[in-house]
């Protein structure tokens, strides 16, 4: 079996950010994470890392947004953490006709994540560099 290491953290905040200062944006999870890993693989071939790990450590990175495409599903029980981020999720209220406040929907403070009460939860993920410095 082969042997595998796991980069440290730095090494992988970095490499995202040279992916996405040359590419601007990258169209998936799956992409950004293979496009990472040929990075970190230049330095040592054993590095392996996960699209799971990648989209955790873009969130510690300020200047890349996340967008999340979604779907719908078709029985969405109460959210309790942001699907993207798993973070805890607030809910977003507003007043009906009688002025009585209720729940429209949920926001996660976060990441950004925002839905209605309409059953979306995200299938896909795109990353955007908001500024090149």
């Amino acid at each position: 079996m082969k042997k595998r290491k796991i980069p440290r953290p730095e090494f992988v905040i970095h490499a995202i950010k040279e992916v996405l200062r040359k590419r601007r944006i990258v169209q998936s999870q799956e992409d950004l994470c293979y496009l990472v890993l040929q990075k970190l693989k230049r330095f040592d071939p054993e590095f392996v890392l996960s699209p799971r790990r990648v989209k955790n450590m873009v969130l510690k990175i300020p200047n890349i947004e996340i967008k999340a495409k979604t779907k719908r599903i078709p029985k969405m029980t109460k959210l309790e953490k942001c699907p993207v981020c798993k973070k805890k999720i607030g809910k977003i209220h507003g007043k009906n006709l009688l002025n009585k406040k209720i729940q429209i929907g949920y926001v996660c403070k976060r990441c950004g994540y925002t839905t209605d009460l309409e059953s979306f939860m995200p299938m896909k993920y795109i990353f955007i560099l908001k500024n090149r410095k």
